[in-house]
């Protein structure tokens, strides 16, 4: 793995805002930060120089827009949303993906710092949130889809908590009690905000929160197969199962049918993101919808206002989920 900018910040004890404001040369810079900072680069060997030095003071009229993987589909409109309204401004977006390294986004972040890029925006961000917040307070950066708890970083998102709260609610009304939750061992703001979301409704309707009735595995649709198996196969077993991706829902749903389960009838089953196979799976899934490409369209244009503003929007915005109700949940 490449040295990174933190390797440098770690090796000349100061925050990654110094590293960065040595290299772009700003002026509120200690002398022996200076003397620190040029030696660690030294001794590291670490180049800054992505695509050449002439870039460092000029706009490039290009976005960064980091991504987990290519695998998970919902990506699709969030990046279109991003590339159309970019497009409409003469800016350009490029995408790269981490493999889910925090070193690795530092490193592609490393465009960022060395002006090859105007801004950059992390789907998925595996930096923690002092990291993010020192790297934003001075550079163009901005989350979408996921917020971090403690960020002040320009972030849009929606209220996942909500959101899995209103899907929870929707399998009580139905009359379920015992309502499995397949989520990730992995995480992730989102994943523990949807979680949050399922024991927020058990609450609300005085259920007793059950940990045997939670199933913690990966994002794969294989995971949301074993966990069904195990949630189905309680002595008093789950009579609705909420997964937090659409993914673990329909390896799910998949186990059940295989099981011959009477899936919308023995069993609800309720997912999250609205993909494009959650309404090819027959039954079809039930499952919260994100606004995916108006994410993209208003990170992008806050972003862009951001790099023309002195006082730039750290602001939160939340935009509206809704539920799409299918076969799954018998509707």
């Amino acid at each position: 793995m490449s040295v990174t900018i933190k390797d440098v910040a770690k090796k000349a004890n100061v925050s990654i805002a110094t590293v960065s404001r040595v290299l772009n040369h700003k002026s509120n810079v200690s002398e022996d930060a200076v003397e620190a900072v040029n030696q660690a680069i030294k001794d590291l060997g670490y180049s800054p120089n992505f695509l050449g030095r002439d870039l460092r003071k000029s706009e490039t009229r290009r976005i960064l827009a980091i991504i987990a993987s290519t695998e998970q589909s919902f990506y699709s409109e969030v990046i279109r949303g991003m590339e159309e309204t970019a497009m409409a401004k003469g800016y350009d977006v490029l995408i790269a993906t981490t493999r889910d390294d925090p070193k690795h986004e530092m490193h592609l972040l490393g465009l960022l710092f060395s002006h090859s890029v105007d801004g950059a925006v992390l789907l998925g961000p595996k930096l923690d949130a002092g990291t993010v917040n020192e790297l934003s307070a001075n550079h163009n950066l901005a989350l979408c889809l996921e917020r971090l708890e403690g960020c002040s970083a320009l972030t849009v998102t929606i209220d996942n908590v909500q959101a899995g709260k209103d899907a929870v609610n929707y399998l009580i009304n139905k009359g379920r009690r015992r309502i499995g939750l397949i989520t990730t061992k992995q995480r992730s703001q989102s994943s523990v905000d949807r979680e949050n979301g399922y024991k927020q409704a058990l609450a609300e309707h005085g259920i007793p929160f059950d940990d045997s009735l939670v199933f913690y595995g990966d994002y794969g649709a294989e995971w949301g197969t074993k966990g069904c198996k195990e949630l189905l196969s309680l002595d008093n077993r789950a009579d609705a199962i909420f997964a937090i991706s659409d993914m673990l829902a329909i390896g799910a749903m998949t186990y059940a049918a295989s099981a011959g389960i009477g899936i919308g009838k023995d069993v609800l089953f309720f997912g999250f993101d609205d993909i494009q196979y959650s309404h090819i799976f027959i039954p079809h899934l039930s499952t919260v919808r994100q606004p995916c490409f108006m994410q993209g369209k208003l990170v992008i244009e806050k972003l862009i206002d951001n790099m023309k503003s002195e006082s730039p929007d750290t602001s939160l915005y939340m935009l509206p989920h809704s539920l799409i109700l299918r076969e799954s949940t018998g509707d």
